[in-house]
């Protein structure tokens, strides 16, 4: 595919607005079989290149000529079009990482991520040993250094907060260390994750798409994604088991974590 299948398509939706008083959505069928033909990667760019109202009535042409399969591409494209969030639609990874690259995100591998978090406690156990306070926690201390020393430090790097993999790193890090640390239980951590990604939505709606108002350095925020929350949500788990095995006797929260915004390193 090229600009000029994408071209086509943008043509298909200027056409349909041409030449009758008064608008008919039949009229946009060429243009969403024109969508449909494209791959991803040249999907997004098309979509972006027309209105918020067309994007709309392809939306709903689309549920009435083509496949559900198809129509759900279409769906989804749109929503990380208007959206600026990539949600669990059922796409195959390589189709939801060209949203992340169309985002200006790096595409996500779940080996590369796990491969980085490995490498943190690897790093941690050898290091936190002689670093206040993680040295008197041989407990959780490891994982809450591989988390703030090494990964959100990586993190706040120019450049580097849009890293799909050390993003996954890096909120599976934090919310390990937090219910470890008997700082959250699962639930809630996993709430917390969750309602970190709602923050971040409602500041998209309000016209920051690139989030720059939640930033905490001059990298931009991760956008809203299921799968960073899902490695966070995986972090949580892990982190019980590490508070069951070695940190059994500390007092966990009844109501409200303690886990601030600041503690993402966004």
């Amino acid at each position: 595919m090229s600009t000029a299948d994408q071209q086509q398509f943008i043509d298909a939706v200027k056409k349909a607005n041409e030449g009758s008083f008064f608008f008919l959505k039949s009229n946009l069928k060429p243009a969403v079989h024109a969508l449909s033909r494209l791959a991803m990667f040249d999907m997004l760019p098309a979509l972006t290149a027309v209105r918020s109202i067309d994007r709309d009535n392809v939306s709903i042409v689309a549920r009435d000529v083509l496949s559900r399969e198809a129509t759900t591409r279409i769906s989804w494209a749109i929503w990380v079009v208007d959206g600026r969030e990539i949600r669990d639609f059922g796409l195959p990874l390589d189709q939801v990482n060209d949203g992340r690259e169309y985002m200006g995100c790096t595409r996500l591998d779940d080996a590369g991520a796990q491969k980085i978090i490995d490498d943190a406690l690897s790093r941690a156990k050898i290091e936190a040993v002689t670093v206040d306070p993680y040295k008197s926690d041989t407990c959780c201390g490891p994982v809450g250094y591989a988390w703030v020393k090494i990964l959100v430090k990586e993190r706040q790097k120019p450049g580097n907060s849009l890293i799909s993999n050390l993003a996954a790193a890096a909120h599976y890090m934090l919310a390990r260390y937090h219910v470890c640390a008997a700082k959250a239980t699962v639930w809630q951590m996993k709430t917390v994750i969750a309602g970190y990604d709602v923050k971040k939505r409602t500041v998209i709606a309000r016209g920051d798409p690139e989030l720059r108002s939640m930033a905490l350095t001059s990298n931009r925020p991760f956008p809203p994604d299921f799968a960073i929350e899902n490695w966070a949500g995986k972090g949580a788990e892990d982190g019980e088991r590490d508070r069951l095995r070695c940190n059994s006797a500390a007092s966990r929260p009844l109501i409200a974590p303690t886990v601030n915004n600041t503690e993402w390193g966004e």
